[in-house]
């Protein structure tokens, strides 16, 4: 490749990145105006919340729905056509002073951002091969990772000062700046499989191909397992710190900022140590260390603060490798079937953040045994994975 395709490829792939941190602000900037929604409107904060889960699930819905056609389509019009889509939407949240066009156009926002990660995701697996791909999706992820982070922090700032019309209408310049580069500087790409290939593979053909890669769909599985444990440690830190430690409210906000800061030199690491190791036994070893940590995790929760955030940073810069581990696994794994099977990824993910956050309410176990419980089930499974590729490779020696 020569040195300026290799530039502008640099730019588009800050580009899409940034358009998947521009998605994950639109779900994530909203939670500190859900008081200030439900007073504007005089509705109740049960509907302002169904708001929240009812976007969530479009976004996971979503991901099946794109990845069942996004290997066939032009790139780039899907692109643009998801940032029309949000950037209309997100116009009428701004302006409407009827709650149901609110939620309706909140819905449609949904679909419009719930579309930009897999095509980012799907277009740096087109451009990018080798370690460029996951040194690629390494910076992908470091992007995507800060928004959750950045965006409660500026929705209250911008909500304070000019309202929740203001943090749409921030949104909405965003979404326009987007629109203009994206449509400049990405080339028009199509997906990887021919015309032949379209017209002969029926869907339940590409599914079956899908589910026919082992390998590809034990990456899937694990991430669902990876983020479920996530969402349940997640949810129940701010109990713990709160009930158990006595912290107070204002400083858990703050105690959640190193998480995202070792997810973030997890990202980092793994950009610089795929270069240097085979991503399977990058893979084995992240299997291998997180079910530990999530097992000590469980043991100490209740015994020393301190031992127990430096568990957390450990195991929130392995979340933070495997996140672009997995992403850049599944897409050397497929071709033809790589939307698809991106999409589904994304969805067993959400399916698990979805069950993570509500599994810690479950009374069948206290918090300690369900943490160490999660943990040994983790490590169960690795260890079969890890013995099946073994089984695998005496298999083929013979």
């Amino acid at each position: 490749m020569s040195e300026s395709n290799q530039r502008k490829n640099k730019i588009i792939l800050l580009l899409l990145s940034i358009s998947a941190f521009f998605a994950s602000l639109n779900q994530n900037i909203y939670s500190p105006m859900i008081p200030l929604i439900r007073d504007t409107f005089e509705t109740t904060i049960f509907w302002v919340n169904l708001t929240v889960s009812g976007f969530i699930f479009i976004t996971a819905i979503m991901q099946v729905i794109l990845g069942t056609f996004i290997d066939t389509k032009n790139q780039k019009k899907l692109l643009v056509f998801s940032l029309i889509l949000t950037s209309i939407s997100i116009l009428f949240c701004a302006f409407t002073t009827n709650f149901v066009v609110f939620f309706i156009a909140r819905m449609f926002q949904a679909i419009g951002t719930a579309m930009i990660p897999l095509i980012a995701v799907n277009v740096i697996a087109i451009l990018f091969e080798g370690e460029e791909r996951g040194d690629a999706m390494g910076t992908y992820q470091i992007l995507l990772t800060l928004a959750p982070a950045l965006a409660p922090i500026l929705g209250g700032f911008i909500g304070q000062y000019y309202g929740y019309s203001g943090v749409f209408l921030f949104l909405f310049i965003i979404s326009m700046i987007l629109l203009i580069f994206l449509g400049y500087q990405l080339p028009t790409l199509n997906g990887q499989q021919t015309v032949d290939d379209r017209k002969e593979r029926h869907m339940y053909q590409r599914y079956k191909i899908l589910w026919s890669n082992k390998k590809g769909i034990n990456v899937i599985g694990v991430g669902f397992l990876t983020f479920l444990i996530y969402f349940s440690i997640l949810t129940y830190l701010p109990v713990l710190l709160h009930d158990h430690y006595q912290v107070s409210l204002q400083i858990i906000g703050l105690l959640y900022l190193p998480l995202t800061v070792s997810m973030i030199l997890g990202s980092v690491l793994f950009k610089k140590l795929q270069r240097k190791f085979d991503l399977e036994k990058l893979y084995h070893v992240t299997l291998f260390l997180m079910p530990i940590l999530i097992i000590l995790f469980g043991i100490i929760l209740e015994k020393n603060i301190i031992i127990l955030s430096i568990v957390l940073f450990i195991y929130g810069v392995l979340l933070g490798f495997s996140s672009p581990l997995f992403s850049t696994m599944i897409s050397n794994q497929y071709t033809n079937e790589r939307g698809l099977a991106l999409g589904l990824f994304n969805f067993v993910r959400y399916c698990g953040m979805a069950i993570g956050a509500g599994i810690v309410g479950v009374n069948f176990l206290n918090s300690t045994s369900l943490f160490i419980v999660l943990g040994i089930l983790f490590l169960a499974f690795s260890l079969v994975l890890n013995q099946n590729q073994n089984v695998k490779i005496k298999e083929g020696s013979e």
